[in-house]
């Protein structure tokens, strides 16, 4: 056994000790029901919505950001979605924290007393993402409603986190059963996140509770309660005026119209900006994005470190965004203890606590070509997939603007001219530089520079036999092997660097026998060694040194995304969206030390 200090770390959660007493769950653990025992639901609009005054602020504008103290069954956030449905021209932001999350047959039974909820709930529990630790992407309402959910003990979290709450509900259990959740600390970082003029509600009106949020910056005023509850609590923000915002970008344009690209105009799209997509190729996905296949997994490490716990966040949101595209091909991906590297890594895994939909010993039962399973890992949340299908799904109606090769950008006046080789021009009020291993490129013609990377790929296309026919899911090894499609799984990849070698019938060769050698550490040589019948497909791919991703602001209205290496169809999907909330002035919850770890200012000076 290796001699570290991180075996037998534990990174699953906690499971939450459920029980129902007159149909009303409660916690066993902290002796307390979910809800009161009345109507939970007539509960939750009367402290919650009214306390807040939501319905007045509901018709007056077109976008809020709600916080939530305790997700719990998801009560308060159905009647908010319900409440929602009267108001089309509304956006909502709701960033709510639970360390306990309930399962998914949890909720149905607690969602089972009240059947005027019945379409929101099921929609909700659909939607809701696996119980791991950390943070998920959980659009609803036809996207009008993003849940920020984070599965995350509150006080460690809070004080990561940086966004301007409208409203805040106060919940989680009695102030005399869970103290932690209510104190000081806590409440006041509850004021550091609110705006100005912000609102909050709650059951409580402990005075300890009261004092706390008046210490916080907070105006107090108790109000009736519920039922028998005597008194429940409003409050303001006090303080000067809410700062204006800058001007929220109207036009947008993204030069890639790879997975980057299309993943950041699926996130604009939602929010209700229709950007302009520019491509200098003739298709969608004309470079690396342009595989028949690809796979979506994790890169964990042994610590669960900042970009761990990121990696799982951005799994846990492009596996559920492949199943919703209909792009899964393969559920799963067992990797295997190769390269050497891996096998020390994975010996640590085996002694972990993990959740077991993310990480969990052994090839998930499946026998893969006669290979032992004792020397693998399953990610039985990962995917293979079919990346036409998840970047059409993402473009949606978007058509974007092809064989438009930008070489100059020009800021003027607030704007941003972009200029292709043939002259045309577009106009924009932002632009995001999502254009894969042509960053650079785009990057010199502002000025700018990162140590990008550049690689080579080759992914060999096998035809099936009968030995591999049956392959579901997709198999790590150092490369990658795929399930068939239409009868030929993709096993890749090189990784020729840069400068670009030339691609000519022996480099191909080469490279057939650069993966075959790879498959067969692992499997032995189930595809036998004649590479005469073999396709190939051959693109580039930019990493940075740190092996880390770069998004967010470059300066004024440019944005990027990139150096995302072989893991695009992975992290590219909640990376996007995230950045399309920045693009639009929209919370972005990511927890500071993650957030972070991707900015370009790690090697770009970052200018307003």
């Amino acid at each position: 056994m290796p001699a570290s200090p991180h075996c037998g770390a534990i990174y699953d959660l906690t499971m939450a000790t459920v029980s129902f007493r007159d149909g009303v769950p409660h916690a066993t653990d902290f002796d307390d029901g979910y809800y009161g025992g009345e109507d939970g639901l007539a509960e939750a609009r009367h402290v919650f919505l009214e306390g807040n005054n939501l319905s007045a602020r509901f018709a007056n504008c077109d976008h809020l950001t709600i916080a939530e103290t305790g997700f719990g069954t998801g009560l308060n956030c159905l009647a908010v979605m319900m409440l929602l449905e009267r108001y089309p021209q509304l956006q909502l932001d709701y960033i709510s924290v639970e360390q306990f999350p309930l399962t998914g047959d949890q909720m149905r039974a607690a969602h089972a007393v009240f059947p005027e909820l019945e379409r929101q709930a099921a929609a909700l529990r659909r939607a809701l993402p696996p119980r791991w630790p950390g943070y998920h992407l959980v659009p609803l309402c036809d996207g009008r409603l993003t849940l920020h959910l984070h599965y995350d003990e509150i006080g460690a979290l809070l004080p990561q986190l940086d966004f301007h709450a409208d409203a805040w509900f106060l919940d989680g259990f009695a102030p005399s059963r869970n103290p932690g959740m209510w104190s000081p600390d806590i409440l006041r970082h509850v004021g550091r996140l609110t705006q100005p003029g912000g609102t909050l509600a709650s059951f409580t009106a402990a005075g300890h509770v009261r004092r706390s949020l008046e210490a916080a910056g907070f105006a107090i005023e108790r109000r009736p309660g519920f039922g028998r509850k005597r008194e429940m609590i409003s409050g303001t923000r006090t303080g000067d005026e809410a700062v204006v915002a800058p001007k929220i970008p109207r036009r947008v344009a993204v030069i890639g119209g790879g997975i980057a690209g299309a993943s950041v105009a699926a996130g604009l799209r939602r929010r209700g900006c229709q950007p302009v997509i520019l491509d200098a190729g003739d298709a969608a996905g004309s470079g690396a994005s342009g595989n028949r296949m690809a796979l979506q997994s994790p890169k964990l490490t042994v610590d669960h470190n900042p970009m761990s716990r990121l990696s799982a966040s951005c799994l846990s949101w492009a596996a559920r965004l492949s199943d919703l595209a209909e792009a899964t091909v393969g559920e799963g991906v067992v990797a295997f203890d190769a390269p050497a590297r891996m096998a020390a890594r994975h010996e640590i895994f085996r002694t972990q606590k993990w959740p077991s939909d993310l990480l969990a010993p052994g090839s998930g039962g499946y026998d893969l070509g006669g290979a032992s399973g004792e020397n693998a890992i399953h990610y039985k949340m990962a995917r293979a997939i079919r990346p036409d299908r998840l970047l059409a799904y993402c473009l949606g109606e978007l058509n974007p603007v092809y064989e438009f090769a930008v070489d100059s950008l020009v800021t003027r006046d607030g704007e941003v001219e972009l200029h292709a080789c043939d002259g045309r021009q577009v106009i924009a009020d932002a632009v995001v530089i999502a254009a894969g291993a042509d960053i650079a490129g785009l990057l010199a013609a502002c000025d700018m520079e990162l140590p990008l990377e550049i690689t080579q790929g080759l992914v060999s296309q096998v035809p099936t036999n009968g030995v591999m026919a049956g392959l579901d899911r997709g198999v790590s090894f150092g490369g990658y092997l795929t399930p068939s499609l239409e009868g030929r799984h993709d096993l890749g990849a090189t990784f020729w660097r840069e400068p670009a070698m030339e691609v000519d019938a022996a480099a191909i060769v080469a490279g057939h026998d650069h993966n075959l050698g790879l498959l067969a550490n692992a499997l032995g040589a189930p595809f036998g060694v004649d590479a005469t019948s073999f396709g190939a497909r051959v693109s580039r791919r930019a990493s940075l040194p740190d092996r880390r991703p770069v998004t967010g602001r470059l300066s004024g209205g440019v944005f990027i995304i990139g150096g995302l290496g072989a893991r695009g169809f992975t992290l590219a999907p909640l990376l996007g969206d995230l950045l399309a909330a920045d693009i639009l002035r929209r919370p972005v919850p990511l927890p500071a030390r993650q957030r972070s770890a991707i900015q370009p200012a790690r090697y770009i000076p970052v200018t307003v």
